[in-house]
C-alpha cells in the first residue's frame, strides 16, 4: 500500500460516523470505495465481502455461490454450501450471528443485486455492519432505512489529510497540494500518482478475492503462466475458463476436477456454454461429451446431444459416458446390458454407481454388493463428491431392501463425509439429511429428528422455499408419528400441489394415511379414487402407487373390495422390491383380511414381508400401517422372531433362541463379520477378512460355517445370517453416530474380541475404539473420560485427557496421574 494502513483507516473513520447506520458508497471506481471497505473490518468483526456484476440479479444461485465463498473466506467455516439461492445464505447469516458474529458485510456492485443489497441492509445492527458500493444511485425501495451516503464529494481526500500522510517523507508541501488539485482529491488517482512520485509499483485495488489491478494499471501476465498458476493453486473453475480460451487441449484433463465443482455450485448453464465453445475435435471427445451431457441433463436440454452420443458410443467403448447415457436415457431392458458392459470394460466409481442403480431396479439385494464396491472404489480412486454420491445410492438401496438401520448408518456416514470434505453441493446434503430423517422414523431412532427437521423447515421456508418440497413429505411423516395428524395432512397436501399428475398416486398414499388417522375414511377414499383415475393408464411405476392408495382407502370402508387392489400392489412392489412400501401394502391387506375374519390369509400376507419387519421400529409401524387402535391386531400377528444376541465387547456371550451357545473364537469371528455385512459375503471376501494366511483357508471356512450352521441359520452364496441380530458392537457404533456418547460409553464393556487377529475383526475393533475415544475426548466430560480410561486401562491418551479435564480437587485425579506415570514408564 502506498499509504500506511492506519492513515487509510483514519480517512475511513472520519466519514463512517462510527457505522451508526449502514454505509452506502456511491463510487464508480475513482473515490476509493474498495479501500474504504478493506479497512472497515476488524479482527473482532471479520469482512464478508462479495461483488455483483451485470446480470447477477437474475441468477440467485450464482449470488448464493458468491456469498458462500465470501463467508468461507472470512470465517474459515462452511456455514452453507453452493447451489443454494442467496436468500438461503442471508437467512443462515441471520440465524448464526449470535454464534459466529459480529461481522462486516460488504457488497460491491450493489446496483447489480438490489434485492440482496436491501437484505444486507437489514442485517446491520450496530454490532454487525453493512457497507454497499454502487456505481449509480440505488432506488429508494432498496434504501428503505436510514443510511450514511458517501459520494465522490464526501469521499474526497482533504489537502490536510494528504499532507499528514506524507509528513514522514521530505516532499514539497506545495507540490503535494498541486497534485491534490490535479486529482481533485479522488482517492484512486491520488494513490497512482503518489506511487509514481515515491518510485513505488502501481498499487493494486482491494477486492473480495484479493488485490487486483484496475484497467490500464496492471502489468501484462502471460496467459499460459496464469493458467499454470491457477492449476497449481487448484483453482479449477478459473483454470477451465482460461483453458477454453487459450489452451483447449487442457480442457479434458481439467474437467476431472472442474466438472464436479461446476455441478456443486449449480453452474450447469455456464459449464454447458463453455464446453460448447471448444473446437469440433474436442467437443466430440469422450470427457467433454460426458460433462456437457451431464450439464445438459440438469438444464433439461439433453435431447440434442443424444444422437451425437449414440454415434460416438457406436464407435468407442467410453465406459463412463456409456454408463451415464444408459442410466439417464435408455429404457430398463436396454439400460442393464449397456451399464453392465460399461462396468466390465472399466471399473470406476461412476460405472459401479450406475451398475448398482440398474441392479437395484429389479434385484436390490444383488445391488448392495455392487454399490458397496462403488463406495470402496470412490474412497480409493475417486473424489469426495464420488464418495458421497455413491454412499447415498447405497443408503437408498438399503432402504429399498428393507435394511433400514444400515440405511440410517450409511446416510449418517454420507453427511459426515460431506461436512468433513466441505463439499459445496448443499442440495445434495439436504437430500441426505432428508433420507436420514426418514430412515430414523422407520427404525424408531427418533433422537434429534424433531430438532433437525424443525431447523431445516425454518431455514428452507425463509431462505429457499423452492427446496422445501424435499422435506415436505418427511415433515408430514414426522407429524404423523408424533400424533399431529392435522399437521401431517397439511404437509402432504402441500407436497401434492407441487407434484405432476403422474405422481398423484404416490401423494395419495400419504393423504389416505393422514385422513384415516383423522377419522375421515370416506374423504380418504375420494382422494384415492381421483388419483386412481388420473394415473391408471400410466406406466406401471406410476400406476402401482394409486392402486395401493385405493386399496388402503377401501380397506377401511369396503374391505372385501380392497383385497384385489392390495394383492396387486404387493405384487407390484415385491418385484421390483420397495420394502417399506411393500410393508405398507401387506399391513393393509392383513387388516382387510381381518375385517373379513380371514385370519390365516392375514398371517400369510404379513409372512411375505417378515424380513422387512425386523428393523422396523414402533414409529415405522405406525407410519406404514394405520391408526394404532385399528392395527394392534395386525401387528400382533407377527410373533417376535427368534433372535441372535451377541455380547462381544469385553466378553464373549452368544444367545440364540433363549439359550447360551459355547462357541470357539473362529466361530465368533465369523458371526461378527456376517453381522457387519448383512447383505452377505462371497467366499473370497470372507477368507480375506477372516484369515491372515489364506492358503487352504477356503476349505477351513466352509468347514467352520458348516459347524456353525448346525447351531444358527446361515445362508450361502453369499454367506449371511438368516436371523435378526442384536450385537453390542453394532449398537455402540450406532449410539456414537447418533451423538449419544454417554450411553455409548455406558454400553462399551471393552474391546471387541481382543485376542482375535482376523483382519476384518482387527479393522472394526480399531475403528470402534478410535471412534469412541475421539467422541469422548471431544465430549470433554471428565466422568466419561475416567470411565473409559478404566475400561481401556492401558490407553495413555485417554488417561491424559481425563486428567486434563479434572479439577485439582477431583478425588479421581491422583489415580489418573499415577496411571499416567506408570504408562509413560512402560512406554519408555
Amino acid at each position: 500500500m502506498v499509504i500506511p494502513r492506519p492513515y487509510v483507516q483514519r480517512w475511513m473513520e472520519a466519514r463512517s460516523l462510527k457505522f451508526t447506520a449502514p454505509v452506502v458508497l456511491e463510487d464508480d471506481g475513482a473515490s476509493g470505495a474498495s479501500s474504504f471497505i478493506d479497512v472497515a473490518a476488524t479482527p473482532q468483526r471479520p469482512l464478508i465481502w462479495l461483488e455483483a456484476v451485470d446480470g447477477d440479479q437474475h441468477d440467485p444461485l450464482l449470488l448464493g455461490n458468491k456469498l458462500a465463498e465470501a463467508v468461507s473466506r472470512a470465517l474459515n467455516v462452511q456455514l452453507f454450501g453452493y447451489g443454494m439461492p442467496w436468500t438461503y445464505g442471508t437467512e443462515m447469516l441471520r440465524r448464526s450471528v449470535h454464534r459466529l458474529g459480529p461481522w462486516t458485510l460488504a457488497l460491491s456492485g450493489a446496483e447489480h443485486a438490489p434485492l440482496l443489497a436491501r437484505t444486507l441492509l437489514s442485517l446491520h445492527d450496530g454490532q454487525s455492519i453493512t457497507l454497499l458500493q454502487t456505481g449509480q444511485p440505488l432506488p429508494q425501495d432498496v434504501l428503505y432505512r436510514s443510511v450514511t451516503r458517501l459520494g465522490a464529494e464526501e469521499l474526497r481526500v482533504t489537502p490536510q489529510e494528504l499532507l499528514t500522510w506524507l509528513t514522514h517523507r521530505a516532499h514539497d508541501p506545495q507540490a503535494l497540494l498541486d497534485l491534490h488539485a490535479r486529482c481533485q482529491g479522488q482517492f484512486r488517482p491520488l494513490m497512482s500518482h503518489l506511487a509514481r512520485l515515491l518510485a513505488l509499483p502501481t498499487p493494486a485495488e482491494p477486492s473480495p478475492t484479493g488485490p487486483r489491478f484496475m484497467p490500464g494499471d496492471g502489468v501484462e501476465v502471460d496467459p499460459q503462466r496464469l493458467l499454470a498458476a491457477l492449476v497449481h493453486q487448484k483453482r479449477w473453475n478459473e483454470a477451465l475458463e482460461i483453458a477454453v480460451a487459450i489452451q483447449p487441449a487442457c480442457v479434458p484433463t481439467l474437467l476431472v476436477h472442474a466438472g464436479p465443482q461446476y455441478h456443486e455450485r449449480g453452474l450447469h448453464p455456464r459449464l454447458y456454454e463453455l464446453l460448447g465453445r471448444l473446437p469440433d475435435d474436442l467437443i466430440g471427445s469422450e470427457t467433454v461429451l460426458r460433462w456437457r451431457y451431464s450439464a445438459a441433463l440438469r438444464l433439461g436440454a439433453a435431447a440434442p446431444l443424444r444422437p451425437v452420443i449414440q454415434t460416438f458410443l457406436a464407435e468407442h467403448e467410453a465406459p463412463e459416458l456409456r454408463a451415464l447415457y444408459a442410466g439417464t436415457a435408455l429404457t430398463l431392458e436396454h439400460r442393464k446390458d449397456e451399464i453392465r458392459r460399461a462396468a466390465q470394460a472399466q471399473t470406476t466409481p461412476l460405472t459401479l454407481y450406475y451398475h448398482g442403480l440398474s441392479l437395484a431396479e429389479e434385484a436390490p439385494q444383488e445391488a448392495l454388493a455392487v454399490l458397496r464396491d462403488s463406495v470402496e472404489s470412490a474412497e480409493h480412486v475417486g473424489t469426495p463428491h464420488d464418495v458421497v454420491r455413491n454412499v447415498q445410492a447405497l443408503a437408498a438401496t438399503c432402504t429399498q431392501a428393507g435394511q433400514y438401520l444400515h440405511a440410517l448408518h450409511w446416510t449418517g456416514y454420507a453427511l459426515r463425509q460431506y461436512d468433513h470434505n466441505r463439499l459445496g453441493d448443499w442440495q445434495r446434503r439436504l437430500s441426505a439429511l432428508n433420507e436420514w430423517a426418514y430412515t430414523s422414523l422407520l427404525c424408531g431412532r427418533l433422537g434429534g429428528v424433531a430438532e433437525t427437521l424443525a431447523a431445516a423447515e425454518d431455514e428452507l421456508r425463509a431462505g429457499a422455499p423452492q427446496l422445501t418440497s424435499i422435506f415436505t413429505t418427511t415433515l408430514g411423516d414426522h407429524a404423523l408419528v408424533r400424533g399431529d395428524a392435522l399437521a401431517a395432512l397439511r404437509h402432504y397436501e402441500h407436497a401434492r400441489r407441487s407434484h405432476p399428475r403422474t405422481h398423484q398416486g404416490w401423494s395419495s398414499t400419504q393423504l389416505v394415511r393422514a385422513l384415516v388417522e383423522l377419522g375421515q375414511p370416506e374423504q380418504a377414499l375420494a382422494r384415492a379414487e381421483e388419483a386412481y383415475s388420473l394415473t391408471q393408464h400410466e406406466a406401471a411405476s406410476y400406476a402401482r402407487w394409486s392402486t395401493l392408495a385405493l386399496g388402503m382407502a377401501l380397506a377401511y370402508v369396503r374391505p372385501a373390495q380392497a383385497i384385489a387392489h392390495l394383492e396387486a400392489a404387493m405384487n407390484a412392489f415385491e418385484r421390483p422390491l420397495k420394502a417399506d412400501t411393500l410393508v405398507r401394502a401387506a399391513a393393509h391387506l392383513a387388516y382387510a383380511y381381518l375385517q373379513q375374519r380371514q385370519r390365516d390369509q392375514a398371517v400369510a400376507a404379513l409372512a411375505r414381508v417378515e424380513p422387512y419387519l425386523q428393523e422396523l421400529g414402533d414409529s415405522g409401524r405406525l407410519l406404514l400401517g394405520g391408526p394404532l387402535t385399528l392395527f394392534a391386531d395386525v401387528w400382533n400377528l407377527t410373533a417376535p422372531p427368534a433372535g441372535l444376541s451377541l455380547q462381544l465387547l469385553g466378553s464373549a456371550e452368544v444367545r440364540w433362541a433363549d439359550r447360551t451357545l459355547k462357541l470357539q473364537r473362529r466361530q465368533l469371528e465369523m458371526l461378527v463379520l456376517m453381522t457387519l455385512r448383512p447383505e452377505g459375503l462371497g467366499g473370497d471376501r470372507f477368507v480375506s477378512l477372516l484369515y491372515r494366511d489364506e492358503l487352504a483357508a477356503r476349505s477351513s471356512l466352509k468347514a467352520g460355517l458348516s459347524r456353525l450352521r448346525d447351531l444358527i441359520p446361515i445362508g450361502s452364496q453369499p454367506y449371511r445370517l438368516l436371523t435378526p441380530v442384536r450385537a453390542d458392537f453394532v449398537e455402540v457404533m450406532s449410539l456414537l453416530q447418533a451423538g449419544q456418547v454417554a450411553e455409548a460409553v455406558r454400553r462399551y464393556a471393552g474391546p471387541l474380541l481382543p485376542d482375535s487377529d482376523a483382519p476384518g475383526i482387527v479393522e472394526y475393533r480399531e475403528l470402534l475404539d478410535e471412534t469412541l475415544k475421539r467422541a469422548v475426548i471431544a465430549h470433554r466430560d471428565p466422568a466419561l473420560l475416567t470411565h473409559l480410561a478404566s475400561v481401556l486401562r492401558d490407553d495413555l491418551e485417554i488417561w491424559e485427557a481425563a486428567a486434563d479435564r479434572m479439577t485439582t480437587h477431583d478425588p479421581q485425579r491422583p489415580l489418573a496421574l499415577s496411571r499416567i506415570q506408570q504408562l509413560r514408564q512402560e512406554l519408555a
